[in-house]
């Protein structure tokens, strides 16, 4: 009788071993896909992280702020003050009556206004308008002479829509 209850008491624990030792298995391959999938989402990441980074770099290399020599240009003026300072000269001309003075365009009486402004360097700025049908882009010379801001139209052009 005792010799039963061993053998049944053995079989059980094997059962139980076995149905652990597959339950386990299959545990560590769900996680080890996990995992994979994980790694390969952060390589993803990684990537696009990287892209991002380059066009980042890109984009402000033609910039006040990360030019050095432009930068020397005005030495005792903060980059970001001559910013402000530069795109709220160029943003009054949206608020003068009649039309833009800095545009040479006329939009079918709607007036155009400068909606983004780019200061490339400590001489140069790019913007981009519009009237709501029409826009365009704009190349403006700017010096600062004491408080003033003394701005120069050098090229614009005018995307049509039809």
């Amino acid at each position: 009788m005792k010799t039963k209850i061993f053998i049944y008491l053995f079989a059980f624990t094997a059962l139980i071993l076995v149905f652990q030792l597959v339950n386990s298995s299959k545990v560590v391959r769900y996680q080890a896909e996990i995992i994979a999938e994980k790694v390969a989402r952060i390589d993803t990441l990684k990537v696009s992280l990287e892209n991002i980074a380059s066009k980042y770099d890109d984009d402000v290399y033609f910039s006040l702020d990360q030019n050095d020599e432009a930068k020397a240009f005005y030495p005792d003026n903060d980059p970001a003050e001559i910013i402000l300072r530069v795109k709220d000269k160029i943003y009054e001309s949206n608020t003068t009556k009649g039309d833009n003075p800095l545009v040479l365009y006329s939009g079918d009486g709607r007036k155009f206004l400068i909606n983004k402004i780019k200061v490339l360097n400590h001489k140069w700025v790019i913007a981009d308008f519009s009237d709501g049908t029409d826009w365009g882009e704009i190349l403006i010379e700017y010096s600062i002479i004491g408080e003033e801001v003394k701005l120069n139209v050098l090229d614009q052009l005018l995307y049509y829509t039809d």
